[in-house]
């Protein structure tokens, strides 16, 4: 009899609560919250900057995590083709010519991404219970670690252990400080800031590849150790995260409502900060309805389940499917067909500044073009020039030689500025607040997943001792675009301008991925 009476009372609570929620007074706090996050979005990007140049100016932690991964792909690839490094890591073939085995070439590209994975799994949860700014600073810390295992490695055992901590550290890293970023920005940067980090990381691969370029020269030892050791200044950096605010959502989450007020006052300069509290709690809020804490097998449930199979197709297309493993180490496989190393690497610059003029162009016409119509556009534009360098592999002249290696370098621009860019600007937008965190470490997981898997088989491909394709491997490459485009076409939305209500919304209504535009004009529900 008592069961009964309290299922009543629970149900005239629950009456009562959703009455208040729907009073006057509440539509008309929900009508405002709107009106000022639409004209928000309105701003043009140097009004949005302007406003919000704190966030820009603490966003410069989660840059400084980009800039540590740039560095690190550079570090662990480009190294291979200094002729110091082959002379004392590397072995004669039967002509007497230095190269590096298959195996271990896999092994230092493809385990350092191995790392990545479990340091991107263990940064979710890490910040998931700990917070951002402290296991950041923890990563960054390992970091030195395992760059210090580097420097001092004299065997190619002791260089692969210390690959594979830094890798660690470098994922939880690329894990954390992006989530960060999407958390604080508002939403007319938010594709802006993310993009901005992925602008940083091109930036330091281009610093690492001239400092590379300008060693590249010398046969001793010292040459590689030098840019190994340039890894502790980078690899430090994220330290700086002691003096930026936590994130709010991650502090509304925990029940901490007064340090979550703090930040946002720290971030937004005391700007409508209760009005942004109060949106940001009534999204959790949502989110969070007659649930428990959000765990990694959420991610798994009901709606929640699409949004990380569209996070994770983003990541294993741009870290895998689109070639990036091939093109990443297009330095040591020019190599392999014959162009000197000195040339390789002023072609790698160049390539690097053009991926950097991309992307700012990027910061302007992203939200214009749309995240949907972009990356298609980078996937299907990928497959055709991977056919286009297969292809020049039967034209065995000097000019063939150079057309690859330039196309190379200008298809790395133009699928970070389309691919890459993109897939890290759409996966903390697909994903809901409850369960960001998570979703982006499951994101980076199998990109570094993928990468390792890639990055391991395609030497295999192109190397003399194994299967000798050359540059035919970029055949190979355009045949798994043509898939990520066919699958690309009915899973991934148009996010563009969406708020993260109206992505909730449009997942929670089972709205077509293609759909997903009309959103932008869709009334608020009340």
């Amino acid at each position: 009899m008592s069961t009964s009476i309290k299922g009543k009372d629970d149900t005239d609570v629950e009456m009562v609560e959703n009455s208040l929620s729907n009073s006057p007074s509440n539509l008309d706090q929900k009508a405002e919250e709107h009106e000022f996050m639409e004209a928000e979005n309105q701003m043009t990007l140097w009004q949005a900057a302007v406003a919000h140049k704190r966030i820009l100016l603490y966003c410069i932690v989660p840059y400084l995590c980009g800039m540590t991964y740039g560095y690190d792909v550079i570090a662990n690839g480009a190294t291979l083709a200094m002729p110091s490094f082959l002379i004392y890591f590397g072995a004669f073939d039967s002509a007497g010519n230095l190269f590096i085995p298959s195996i271990w070439t896999s092994l230092w590209v493809a385990m350092t991404n191995l790392g990545q994975a479990v340091g991107s799994f263990a940064g979710g949860p890490l910040a998931h219970r700990l917070g951002r700014r402290y296991v950041i600073m923890a990563f960054s810390i390992v970091s030195i670690v395992g760059v210090s295992l580097q420097f001092t490695a004299t065997t190619r055992g002791i260089l692969l252990g210390g690959k594979i901590i830094n890798g660690f550290a470098v994922g939880g890293l690329l894990a954390v400080g992006t989530t960060y970023a999407s958390e604080v920005a508002p939403l007319r940067l938010r594709a802006p800031v993310q993009q901005g980090l992925v602008f940083c990381a091109v930036v330091m691969q281009g610093c690492g590849l001239g400092v590379i370029r300008a060693f590249v020269t010398r046969l001793d030892p010292t040459a590689f150790r030098i840019v190994f050791g340039l890894q502790w200044v980078v690899g430090s950096l994220p330290l700086l995260a002691f003096f930026i605010p936590e994130s709010p959502t991650w502090l509304l989450s925990r029940g901490r409502t007064d340090e979550a007020r703090a930040s946002l006052n720290r971030l937004y300069n005391k700007n409508n900060v209760d009005l942004r509290l109060d949106a940001l709690q009534a999204t959790l809020t949502a989110e969070t309805a007659g649930e428990k804490e959000g765990s990694f097998v959420e991610c798994f449930k009901g709606t929640d389940l699409k949004r990380t199979a569209t996070v994770a197709l983003l990541f294993f297309g741009s870290g895998g499917l689109i070639g990036a493993s091939f093109l990443s180490q297009n330095i040591y496989f020019l190599l392999t067909v014959g162009l000197e190393a000195v040339h390789s690497f002023d072609i790698g610059i160049g390539g690097f500044f053009l991926a950097c003029v991309a992307i700012a162009i990027g910061w302007f016409f992203t939200d214009v073009i749309g995240r949907r119509t972009l990356w298609l556009v980078g996937v299907s534009g990928n497959a055709v020039a991977m056919a286009v360098i297969g292809a020049l592999s039967f034209d065995s002249t000097r000019g063939g030689l150079w057309a690859i290696a330039v196309l190379m370098n200008v298809l790395i621009s133009f699928q970070i500025y389309t691919c890459v860019s993109t897939s890290w600007t759409m996966a903390p937008e697909l994903s809901s607040y409850r369960l960001r965190q998570h979703t982006q470490s499951f994101g980076y997981i199998i990109q570094a997943l993928s990468s390792w898997f890639f990055q391991f088989i395609v030497p295999y491909m192109y190397n003399i001792d194994s299967g000798n394709l050359g540059a035919k491997t970029g055949f190979v490459f355009a045949g798994t675009s043509v898939l990520l485009f066919c699958i690309s076409w009915f899973v991934v939305p148009e996010t563009s301008g969406l708020s993260v209500e109206q992505i909730d919304a449009a997942y929670i209504d089972r709205v077509s991925p293609r759909k997903f535009h009309l959103r932008r004009q869709t009334a608020i529900r009340v």
